[in-house]
C-alpha cells in the first residue's frame, strides 16, 4: 500500500488571503464601529433624543459584546504569543479607528448618517463571509480537562494577587483611552475646545493614529530598552505613569491645546498593553491564552463602564443648545482619572519588591 502524499505547506500569500486578511478585515470593521459614534453623535442626539447617558450606553454596548469574543482570541494567543498578536490586532484596529474619523466626516457631507451605517453593516457581513468561505477548517484535539475545570482555572486566576498586581493599571489605561476615543473625545473637543466638526475629526484621525504608532512602538522600546538592561516592568510602569500624567490637562480643560493633548494621551495608553507578557510570564505557560482574555475581558467591561459612567455624569449637568456642560466633562474624566492614578500607584506599591531589585542590580 502506498502511503498519501504529506498536505502541501501552505505559501504565505495563501496564508495571508485565507487566514489573515478575512480576521483582519473584521477587526478593521470592529474598531470601525466601535469609534464611528465619536463624530456621528450630533445626529444619533437629534434623530433619537438622546441624553448623555443613553448615548453613553448606545455605544459602550459594544465593550460587552467584545468582552464576551475574548475566548477565540485566546486560542490565537495561545498559538502564536500575546505580544505579536495583540501588536498586529493593535495595529489593524487603529487603521479601523482612523477610518470612523476623518472618513466618516467627509462621507457625512453627501450621504445620511442612516445610509453610511447600512453601508457599515454591509462591510461587517461581506468581512463575516470572507472568514466562513476563505478561512480553511482545521481539525483540533479535544480540550484537555473539563469546562468546569477550564471555568475553575480562569476563577483561579481573578483570586490571585499578582493577576491584580499587574493587571488593574493595565485596565485603566486601556479602558480609559478607548472608551473616551470612541466616544467622548469628539463632544469634547466641540463643547472644550471650540472645534467644528471638519476640525474635530481632523484631531479625532489624529488621536486614532497616535494610538497605532503607540501600539507598535511601545512593545520595540521595551524590547530595546530590555536589550539595554532596563526591565519590561520598569517600561511598563513608566508608560501607563505617563499615560495617566498626559490626562490631567484634558481633565482640566485646556481646550486650546485640542490636537497635542489628545494625540499624547491617546498614543501613550497602548503601554498597558505590555502587562500582557509579564502577566503571561507569572502563570503556566498552557494557561497563557486564558490569562491575557481574563484581562482583556476585564479592560472591555471597564471601557463599558468608561464610557458610560462619563455619559452618566454629564447628564447630572443641563444640556444647552445641544452642548453639554463644562463642569460635566471636568467631573467625568476627573472620577476615572482618579482611579487610573490610584491603580497605576497600586502598581507602585504591589510590585515595590520588584522595583527594589531593578535598581539595587549590579
Amino acid at each position: 500500500m502506498t502511503s498519501a502524499a504529506p498536505a502541501a505547506t501552505p505559501t504565505a500569500p495563501r496564508l495571508l488571503a485565507a487566514v489573515f486578511l478575512p480576521f483582519a478585515a473584521g477587526y478593521y470593521v470592529s474598531f470601525l464601529f466601535r469609534n464611528v459614534n465619536s463624530v456621528v453623535f450630533p445626529e444619533l442626539t437629534a434623530a433619537f433624543d438622546l441624553s448623555p447617558g443613553t448615548l453613553g450606553l448606545l455605544t459602550s454596548v459594544y465593550f460587552l459584546a467584545f468582552a464576551g469574543a475574548q475566548l477565540p482570541l485566546g486560542l490565537l494567543i495561545d498559538r502564536y504569543g500575546p505580544r505579536r498578536v495583540n501588536a498586529t490586532m493593535l495595529l489593524v484596529g487603529a487603521i479601523g479607528a482612523v477610518s470612523a474619523t476623518k472618513p466618516v466626516e467627509l462621507a457625512l457631507r453627501v450621504i445620511d448618517w442612516r445610509v453610511l451605517f447600512a453601508m457599515l453593516s454591509g462591510l461587517a457581513v461581506c468581512a463575516s463571509l470572507a472568514i466562513l468561505c476563505l478561512v480553511p477548517e482545521k481539525s483540533t484535539p479535544a480540550a484537555v480537562g473539563s469546562l468546569r475545570s477550564q471555568i475553575a482555572s480562569v476563577g483561579a486566576i481573578f483570586r490571585d494577587r499578582g493577576f491584580w498586581s499587574l493587571g488593574l493599571a493595565s485596565a485603566f489605561v486601556q479602558a480609559t483611552g478607548i472608551g473616551l476615543l470612541g466616544l467622548w473625545a469628539g463632544p469634547w473637543m466641540r463643547d472644550v475646545a471650540g472645534l467644528d466638526r471638519a476640525a474635530m475629526a481632523q484631531d479625532l484621525l489624529f488621536a486614532a493614529g497616535a494610538f497605532g504608532v503607540g501600539g507598535v512602538l511601545c512593545g520595540t522600546l521595551s524590547d530595546r530598552l530590555a536589550r539595554r538592561g532596563v526591565p519590561p516592568l520598569a517600561t511598563y510602569f513608566a508608560g501607563c505613569l505617563a499615560s495617566t500624567v498626559s490626562m490631567l490637562p484634558i481633565v482640566l480643560g485646556y481646550g486650546a491645546a485640542s490636537l497635542v493633548l489628545w494625540i499624547v494621551f491617546i498614543g501613550l495608553c497602548p503601554f498597558g498593553t505590555l502587562a500582557f507578557p509579564l502577566l503571561a510570564a507569572r502563570f503556566p505557560k498552557e494557561m497563557t491564552g486564558r490569562v491575557v482574555t481574563a484581562l482583556n475581558m476585564f479592560v472591555f467591561l471597564l471601557a463599558f463602564a468608561v464610557q458610560y459612567g462619563v455619559g452618566a455624569i454629564i447628564g447630572l449637568w443641563p444640556v444647552t443648545d445641544g452642548r453639554y456642560a463644562l463642569e460635566g466633562y471636568g467631573a467625568a474624566f476627573g472620577l476615572f482619572w482618579v482611579l487610573q492614578a490610584a491603580s497605576v500607584a497600586w502598581l507602585a506599591y504591589t510590585e515595590r519588591d520588584a522595583f527594589k531589585r531593578v535598581t539595587t542590580a549590579p
